[in-house]
């Protein structure tokens, strides 16, 4: 089975009990602060040693854990580790965060560019993405500068990629000049 249909199970299931108890915004604030400790990467080698027992492993999700998230964050945790998934952390972890962000009809977007652009260059841009579809209403953005990209921008989001970079269309006229349109493939 992949990582991806594992951890969005147990994402899916998280997130139903949390709705269920009415806690989705306290497990959701919980998972943010699971998803930081997971992404250590001491905490990832401690995840991934197979000579740690589950009992060893349990102990230190309690002390880790323990009175700072809600009790169905920290059994979620017990079962996974149970079914020998607890390598799988980091990724239930950004399931469930995604889980809810779609729930919320929330975009996490990322705005990759050469040079900072204004507001109002970045609100027509959103809008843009908005107007067809492809992200929330709600946004939250994190903008970033990459001088590599030579110009244009490079929009990520919901796990997919607008590549508007000039070095992307570059390479992309790299690559058809490269192919002998003359020479018959064979």
């Amino acid at each position: 089975m992949s990582v991806l249909k594992i951890v969005s199970r147990y994402a899916t299931s998280l997130y139903d009990l949390a709705k269920a108890e009415n806690k989705v915004e306290q497990v959701y604030q919980n998972m943010l602060s699971v998803w930081e400790v997971a992404k250590n990467e001491e905490f990832s080698d401690f995840l991934k040693s197979p000579i740690i027992p589950l009992n060893k492993k349990k102990d230190v999700f309690k002390a880790v854990f323990g009175e700072k998230v809600e009790p169905i964050v920290l059994n979620t945790i017990f079962i996974m580790a149970e079914h020998k998934r607890e390598v799988y952390l980091k990724d239930f972890c950004r399931a469930f965060i995604s889980k809810y962000n779609k729930a919320k009809g929330i975009s996490i977007v990322c705005l990759t560019t050469v040079a900072p652009l204004t507001e109002p260059t970045v609100n027509a841009l959103l809008e843009t993405f908005k107007a067809k579809g492809l992200i929330a209403q709600t946004v939250e953005l994190e903008t970033k500068l990459d001088p590599s990209l030579i110009g244009g921008f490079v929009l990520e989001f919901d796990d997919q990629v607008y590549d508007a970079s000039l070095a992307y269309k570059l390479d992309q006229m790299k690559k058809n000049f490269s192919e002998n349109l003359y020479i018959k493939n064979l």
